[in-house]
């Protein structure tokens, strides 16, 4: 008796795996075709693109160029433009000249002096 039963068990559940591979294996007919998605199109256009990146920061010079006068005097003019590229022996500021030529002229007029009593 207990064979029997355990038989009608094994049969009861190789029949059910049997259902379950068949209806497993059938055709998946779940309504028709999936629906067609939609997408969007763009039309490329070739431009042309700057790009630019804004940045904070600090920046020192590489090198600094200390200017310092050979002679006194009053500034009139500035020669040279702010963050241009100088060269050696440039003029950078015009001078007045007043005071020099007041110098020029004491001195011509003390040498004209001292050439009438040598």
């Amino acid at each position: 008796m207990k064979i029997t039963n355990r038989t009608g068990v094994v049969s009861t559940v190789a029949i059910l795996v049997f259902c379950f591979i068949l209806n497993g294996c059938g055709e998946q007919n779940m309504g028709g075709p999936p629906p067609t998605p939609e997408v969007a199109v763009v039309t490329t256009q070739l431009k042309e693109v700057v790009l630019t990146t804004e940045l904070a920061g600090r920046t020192s010079a590489y090198l600094v160029a200390e200017v310092r006068p050979q002679v006194s005097g009053i500034i009139q003019k500035r020669l040279f433009k702010e963050g241009s590229d100088v060269r050696a022996g440039e003029v950078l500021f015009q001078i007045d000249p007043a005071l020099y030529q007041a110098a020029l002229s004491r001195a011509e007029a003390n040498l004209t002096a001292l050439q009438l009593k040598a």
